[in-house]
């Protein structure tokens, strides 16, 4: 088992890119000021690489980076993901993905990004198929283990190192396009909000890197994965009717991937069915309802 950090050497950052958004910083984070935002297309990908020039400044024994809005998305801040990192000593990578309807209903990250971002599997196979990592992403199984919508996570160094193995020559590869006329990846077509004010265009980049983490995982299987699940009353308030298939339809997911039984995929999708209706149900009552 690992042993575990002391508070000093965990680095839990939290980045802001303008002024109206510091008021909303946790204390308990380091603040990483991005106010010049020279690559937004990047988001926080361009963040974790800049402080991998400098890891023996920027990186503690466990290291994550935040967006501005954590502590509203995950409904806790960065005393609770302490307590968490703490509770689990002996795991590499922590994951706190706050979709957690997401998560479970969808049958990986790709499917779940097709239906707000159309093609993005395509490209994102092609990608993979050219670099040489062969993943059928159609195929592919996700579940709370290997998820971190937003890219809230935090893990020990190794992992870090091997992530920015794998990411680099995606990186690299991506950035060797940006001045082909039209390019697939480089083309503004998906929008961004940061506030009701704030609405960017964005390339697919960000939405590709945010799901290429799924992947990464499932490559470095040697790497001991915890992730935060929420309590049973914070579960019915972030997804109401369907709390109860969340943990469920995750279980299904995990047990699919590790054994590929069949029975386990007419389980999982008699649950994603249950869930729709459930998703219904909670909106017929509250139209307003926002599925966490």
């Amino acid at each position: 088992m690992s042993e575990f950090p002391d508070r000093s050497s965990i680095r839990l950052y939290q980045i802001f890119y303008r002024d109206d958004q510091q008021p909303c910083l946790d204390p308990g984070m380091l603040p990483w000021d991005n106010r010049n935002n020279p690559r937004p297309e990047w988001c926080e990908y361009w963040i974790m690489r800049s402080a991998n020039q400098e890891p023996q400044r920027f990186f503690g024994d466990l290291t994550g980076f935040f967006s501005w809005r954590c502590t509203d998305k995950l409904g806790f801040g960065a005393e609770q993901i302490r307590r968490f990192l703490q509770a689990h000593p002996g795991a590499d990578g922590y994951l706190f993905s706050p979709a957690v309807f997401q998560v479970a209903f969808y049958r990986n990250v790709w499917e779940q990004g097709e239906t707000w971002h159309p093609g993005l599997t395509a490209l994102a196979q092609h990608l993979l198929d050219t670099l040489g990592y062969h993943v059928d992403l159609a195929t592919s199984i996700d579940h709370h283990l290997t998820t971190a919508f937003c890219n809230y996570w935090v893990a020990r160094r190794p992992f870090w190192e091997a992530y920015f193995a794998f990411m680099e020559p995606i990186f690299s590869y991506l950035e060797s396009r940006r001045e082909q006329p039209s390019d697939p990846f480089w083309q503004p077509r998906f929008g961004s909000s940061g506030s009701s004010d704030h609405i960017q265009a964005l390339p697919v980049i960000p939405y590709l890197v945010e799901r290429l983490f799924s992947v990464f995982v499932k490559l470095h299987p040697e790497f001991t994965i915890a992730a935060w699940e929420y309590a049973w009353p914070d579960l019915q308030r972030r997804t109401y009717h369907a709390a109860g298939l969340i943990p469920l339809a995750n279980w299904c997911k995990r047990q699919l991937a590790a054994t590929g039984d069949p029975f386990f995929l007419q389980c999982f999708q008699r649950l994603r069915q249950e869930m729709a209706q459930a998703v219904a149900r909670t909106l017929q009552e509250n139209p307003q309802a926002t599925i966490g």
